[in-house]
């Protein structure tokens, strides 16, 4: 009688006789005559026999041939199928050979583990649509284009990426480089603020992007508000938009990579510093002005940018919530994960940073992504309300 035709015929005792699973002293007889894989071999190997019906089949189910018994010698591997159920690995000899799974079958127990057997190797996971693979930190990891690229010229654009489009973005362009130099600045408006904020909130950061032929780049509306920033008026679905730009601008308008940095008041703080942990892929620097985080995050990587957190007096820049508190919640949060960390109090009130524009920009250019910290003391001339963290 062939293998096969044992195998078959065996499936339909199944119902009349005992399962047994190991799970003691496997040195002691077993009163059935099938084998799952075979028994150890202790010193020559044995004959060679038919090896277990691996599981039992659903109806209409075509029943596995189970493999051949191994010659003693090494121990067997538990080998890992694509999602299969493992096989029961051979005891001081070489595993039998996988049988034929069951067609629509329903699968075997699971047979025990063979003495010493290695680890069979993992499988292979399907990326998901639009993800992206975490860097080392050492380099930043750039999102791949989707679709296409908007003009990143000075006006208001409209930016599609996958499922997502969202229109009223401001964008002021300088002059493009011949060569991958330039800046990319993300400005986020508070509650009740425009695009246009940047131009009293972070005047000299701006005129530093356009002198430097980079590209700032500032949202009016949002894909769907959450707390990122407090008060909803952006939410997370925004860093997939700002992937796009980030994408399109490195591809197209000789961006640096490295170069990529983020500020914002208010709520736009709040969302700045958000935006550190969630796409520390790329980003480089944050300058929050009355922002931080409202409570640490989940950073996609092993980079920590740079951090600036620039607030009012405890008790006097208050919104909602105490935004000295909010910013020491960031320094704490950036400095635990190895980022370098400036704290600026200018003891002033709410959103009340704008003079500090001219250090957040010095500030940027010294940091760009993987800096480090380059700094032991800050530099001459830079804002006397801020203190290394």
């Amino acid at each position: 009688m062939n293998p096969r035709d044992f195998a078959a015929r065996a499936l339909l005792l199944i119902p009349l006789l005992p399962v047994a699973c190991s799970s003691g002293d496997e040195s002691q007889s077993d009163p059935n005559p099938i084998y799952s894989g075979g028994k150890a071999g202790k010193g020559s190997g044995g004959n060679q026999g038919y090896g277990g019906v691996m599981g039992n089949g659903a109806a209409g189910g075509v029943v596995g041939q189970g493999g051949a018994n191994g010659a003693s010698g090494a121990n067997g591997a538990n080998g890992a199928g694509p999602g299969g159920t493992a096989g029961m690995g051979g005891g001081g000899g070489m595993g039998g050979s996988g049988g034929i799974g069951a067609t629509g079958g329903i699968a075997g127990n699971s047979g025990s583990s063979g003495t010493n057997g290695a680890s069979g190797t993992a499988g292979t996971g399907t990326t998901g649509t639009g993800g992206m693979s975490g860097g080392t930190g050492r380099d930043p990891v750039i999102p791949p284009v989707m679709g296409t690229c908007p003009n990143l010229a000075t006006g208001t654009i409209s930016v599609t990426r996958g499922s997502r489009t969202l229109g009223g973005i401001q964008v002021v362009a300088g002059p493009k480089p011949s060569s991958p130099t330039a800046p990319l600045v993300f400005y986020w408006h508070g509650t009740g603020g425009s695009s246009g904020e940047f131009g009293t909130q972070a005047r000299a950061v701006r005129d530093g992007v356009v002198q430097e032929g980079g590209i700032l780049v500032s949202f009016q509306g949002t894909t769907g508000g959450d707390l990122l920033s407090g008060t909803a008026i952006f939410g997370v679905g925004d860093f997939e938009i700002a992937d796009q730009i980030v994408a399109c601008a490195v591809q197209n308008y000789n961006i640096d990579p490295k170069r990529i940095f983020a500020t914002g008041c208010s709520a736009g703080g709040l969302f700045s510093g958000a935006m550190g942990v969630q796409r520390s892929n790329y980003m480089a620097a944050i300058a929050p002005n009355s922002g931080g985080l409202l409570a640490p995050g989940m950073w996609q990587n092993a980079n920590t940018p740079a951090l600036m957190t620039i607030h009012g007096r405890p008790g006097g820049d208050v919104v909602i919530v105490d935004f000295s508190t909010t910013s020491k919640t960031a320094d704490d949060a950036y400095k635990g994960h190895g980022g370098f960390v400036i704290n600026c109090n200018h003891g002033g009130g709410h959103c009340g940073g704008a003079g500090l524009a001219p250090s957040i920009w010095t500030f940027f250019k010294a940091h760009p992504y993987g800096a480090g910290k380059p700094w032991s003391s800050l530099p001459s001339g830079f804002n006397s309300s801020c203190q290394i963290y």
